[in-house]
């Protein structure tokens, strides 16, 4: 069995956007950009959504979800991973996981201000994405390569 690539780990660590995709009941792709924490240990992907977003309905539908993060800045490096999520139940506000995020994404002490915001109040749910796909390119070290695990 194939192990997960561990060469993008500090960039997969790094505050960056994501790209989030699933697919709608008309057959059609839904990508949201998330911000997320990515666990080294276990190479698994860390979101926090609203427990009725759009995202979690599809999930719900089609347990198939995509995940990419890049930048933009030549030369480029990216990462495109894919499985199903665990999604947990509803876990009210959540703010113990979004600080992380929060935290992690923009700067620690931002929570302060974000906690007062309409996001900050909604129910939210966990994903926690273990890749069985993973595609990856950077230019700067001129490397790619693509694995599928299990």
């Amino acid at each position: 069995m194939a192990e997960r690539p561990t060469e993008m780990d500090d960039f997969l660590c790094e505050p960056r956007m994501a790209r989030i995709a699933t697919v709608k009941s008309n057959g059609t792709v839904h990508v949201v950009p998330v911000v997320y924490i990515f666990n080294t240990e276990d190479g698994s992907f860390f979101v926090s959504t609203g427990s009725n977003s759009l995202t979690v309905r599809n999930l719900r539908k089609n347990p198939s979800i995509t995940i990419c993060v890049d930048d933009d800045e030549h030369p480029f490096r990216a990462v495109i991973v894919e499985g199903e999520p665990e999604i947990s139940e509803p876990l009210g506000t959540d703010h113990e996981g979004l600080k992380r995020l929060i935290d992690h994404f923009y700067r620690p002490g931002m929570w302060a201000e974000w906690e007062k915001s309409p996001s900050a109040e909604k129910n939210r749910v966990r994903l926690i994405l273990k890749p069985r796909s993973w595609k990856w390119w950077n230019q700067r070290l001129e490397t790619k390569g693509c694995v599928r695990i299990g």
